[in-house]
């Protein structure tokens, strides 16, 4: 566990705008520095130390109006094993733009067993997005999950039309099953 959080951390350090879920401003702490935090500023490190004050800041970003904002909010959301940034992230399966609804796939799928029955409710019906690349992150997400009653609407997928999707359903299947 200890591994994973330093290769955690030190992945998310190379990711520009991305490294500690204190906000700074040019070295600054956030809590030293009034003026507001563009979105290239924001460090994000593990969910363990997310406070606060970080959860709220990243849940404003959600609601930016700019899709690569809401991204690197859902990104680090997902990074957060907490009931608020779950419900957060499954709100975002209705983004308007693909690779939020993409991301916040990808992050269900790290953080959804906060609350299995939620996300579920929330990733089965997404998978009717018109997207193939949103299909196939929803698809990832219900296998990594490895929850049986995402069974069924992951085999109708092995019919899909796009390959990718029908690749990652065959993937899906396999790690759910073997999970059981």
């Amino acid at each position: 566990m200890k591994a994973a959080l330093v290769l955690t951390a030190l992945v998310i350090s190379l990711i520009p705008g991305v490294s500690s879920l204190a906000a700074t401003h040019n070295g600054v702490g956030a809590r030293d520095n009034l003026q507001p935090t563009s979105p290239s500023d924001i460090i994000i490190v593990p969910t363990e130390f997310a406070d606060k004050e970080t959860l709220e800041a990243l849940l404003l970003k959600i609601e930016d109006p700019d899709p690569f904002v809401r991204v690197e909010a859902v990104q680090a959301l997902g990074e957060i094993q907490k009931e608020q940034s779950l419900v957060a992230v499954c709100d975002c399966l209705n983004d308007e733009n693909i690779y939020v609804r993409a991301y916040a796939a990808e992050a269900l799928g790290k953080i959804g067993q906060v609350d299995i029955s939620l996300t579920l409710s929330k990733l089965l019906p997404a998978l009717d997005d018109p997207s193939p690349y949103v299909r196939a992150m929803i698809v990832a997400a219900l296998g990594e999950l490895q929850d049986k009653r995402a069974l069924d609407p992951i085999r109708k997928l092995l019919h899909d039309e796009d390959e990718s999707v029908r690749g990652m359903a065959a993937w899906a299947l396999n790690n759910i099953e073997k999970s059981q």
